[in-house]
């Protein structure tokens, strides 16, 4: 495979692409009340890739991101896969972003760098209070948002809160400001540990319908991951997958990459899949997961992640890759992954789909899932700046398991 340029370079030249000429969105925002998809094909977003990234592009000076690199050549496969570098950020400065094409890949990319860059400045949170007071207010479990395994989380503790909504209604509540803030700069103060540091549930969109939806779904897979952990789980016969996650499968099966899926529990009732890959050339087994009420949208979002996963490795620039990775690689990764039981295996057509029209129809099911779940509404606070004009949110949602993200 020949090696391409850049992004930037290939579309003519990263000053023109990132200017934006006149600093202002280079296309309008939809309405908010405009939910209508125009993209099905891998997603399901009200704009069409090439124009998110008209939208996007300028606003990468002001975030930071310095460069959309466009890293598939670096492994066989060929499913498109590019990188954010944002050098500055608080976090990683390497956001990953995939697709069943390229445009998909690039904004993917940019996307999480967006995200992070909005989670990294929340602002303070509006109101001081115990978290005794807080829960009863609220009516969830503080302990139940992801706390760190030694944490100083106790009744009295005094914490900053910053104003969500419900997902169900949109009434007011409030979460823990600690809770929504990435910001890893280290500080020359003691800081108790309190919540897990973590992305989950972060999420952007053409609107904040796209976001919070988008957000839910990360959410829900990751659910969906820790209770697969508990036991097996049933196959997907491969052979009877259609439509478009057929591309991705066939693309595998041409670079001789070895596929398995399976298809975890999902009490909300929404299509959840986990895709393991592993090679001769490339003894190492990746993973990647994919929760939608559309199956071809979760099974594509698998299968891309199990590619963007392994190709993240391949690349070695994202900062939280740690030398034990490669390690365990060497020690371990010439393990073929063990085969799923034959007697335990699920046809495509077996998988609940459901396609709706709009997203707000989407966003009402999905909630109403976790809604008889767990008997409480989805939270979200709204990262969105309006000077910047990119929806961006955290979606929250207590009575649910979480499972540590994918690369």
């Amino acid at each position: 495979m020949s090696r391409p340029t850049t992004v930037d370079q290939a579309d003519g030249g990263m000053a023109d692409n990132l200017s934006g000429g006149n600093g202002v969105l280079a296309r309008p925002v939809p309405a908010p009340g405009d939910t209508r998809k125009v993209c099905l094909s891998g997603t399901h977003r009200v704009l069409t890739p090439a124009e998110t990234l008209r939208r996007i592009r300028p606003l990468f000076p002001v975030v930071g991101i310095t460069r959309i690199a466009d890293v598939t050549w670096l492994d066989e496969i060929g499913i498109p896969v590019h990188q954010a570098v944002r050098p500055n950020s608080r976090t990683v400065s390497v956001s990953q972003g995939k697709g069943l094409t390229h445009d998909l890949a690039k904004v993917s990319a940019a996307m999480e760098s967006i995200e992070s860059w909005h989670a990294e400045r929340v602002d303070p949170g509006e109101t001081t209070a115990t978290v005794a007071d807080m829960e009863r207010a609220c009516g969830y479990r503080v302990r139940e948002l992801a706390p760190e395994p030694r944490h100083h989380l106790w009744p009295g503790l005094e914490l900053e809160w910053t104003r969500a909504s419900r997902l169900d209604d949109g009434t007011d509540t409030f979460l823990p400001t600690d809770l929504l803030r990435l910001d890893g700069r280290v500080r020359d103060t003691w800081m108790p540990p309190l919540f897990a540091q973590n992305s989950n549930g972060l999420a952007s969109g053409n609107t904040f319908a796209e976001a919070a939806l988008h957000g839910l779904y990360e959410v829900i897979e990751r659910d969906c991951l820790a209770r697969a952990a508990t036991g097996p789980s049933p196959a997907l016969d491969l052979g009877t997958v259609d439509g478009p996650a057929r591309e991705p499968l066939d693309l595998m099966a041409a670079a001789a990459v070895e596929v398995r899926v399976e298809v975890l529990p999902s009490p909300t009732g929404l299509a959840c899949f986990l895709a393991t890959i592993w090679s001769e050339e490339f003894p190492v087994p990746f993973a990647g997961a994919g929760a939608h009420l559309d199956r071809d949208v979760a099974l594509c979002r698998a299968l891309t992640e199990a590619a963007q996963s392994r190709v993240t490795q391949i690349a070695g620039a994202r900062d939280d890759l740690t030398t034990g990775a490669y390690r365990r690689a060497v020690s371990s990764g010439s393990a073929r992954p063990e085969p799923l039981p034959e007697a335990v295996r699920l046809t495509y057509d077996e998988i609940a789909s459901v396609r709706n029209e709009t997203l707000a129809e989407d966003l009402r099911a999905t909630v109403g899932g976790v809604l008889a779940l767990t008997g409480r509404s989805p939270l979200v606070a709204d990262h969105t700046r309006p000077d910047l004009g990119i929806p961006v949110v955290r979606v929250v949602c207590p009575g649910l398991l979480c499972e540590p993200a994918f690369m």
